[in-house]
């Protein structure tokens, strides 16, 4: 940069890694849609890879446990198995926004499903 400051880009797999992280942490609709729509660019089983390994980056304590070690790619994948954001509710008034918010759980759905057969 002119300044001479530095610019550090992450990588792809940083940055899913940082969406999955944000699932994890604040649980919303529109995380779940942008980790869709980044899925969507790659291959489940790609995104799976990166996930997998996770927990060398991450790691998730539930509030007030400090006896046991939660893995966060174990706690992603029961997220994106069966995605239940706090922010949204089960009535949709708008049948295009449900239909858009079954294709964001299938690809969430097949991205847990590589993670575990990364797993075995």
């Amino acid at each position: 940069m002119p300044t001479g400051d530095r610019l550090l880009i992450p990588t792809g797999a940083e940055t899913l890694r940082l969406k999955g992280y944000l699932i994890m942490s604040r649980n919303s609709s529109r995380d779940y849609a942008e980790f869709a729509d980044m899925v969507e660019a790659m291959e489940p089983e790609t995104a799976a890879v990166v996930l997998a390994g996770m927990d060398r980056y991450y790691c998730c304590q539930p509030l007030g446990s400090y006896s046991r070690r939660q893995w966060m790619a174990t706690q992603l994948v029961r997220r994106l198995a069966d995605p239940h954001p706090s922010d949204v509710d089960d009535e949709w008034p708008d049948p295009d926004a449900r239909a858009n918010w079954e294709e964001v759980r299938q690809r969430c759905l097949a991205v847990a499903v590589a993670m575990l057969e990364e797993a075995r």
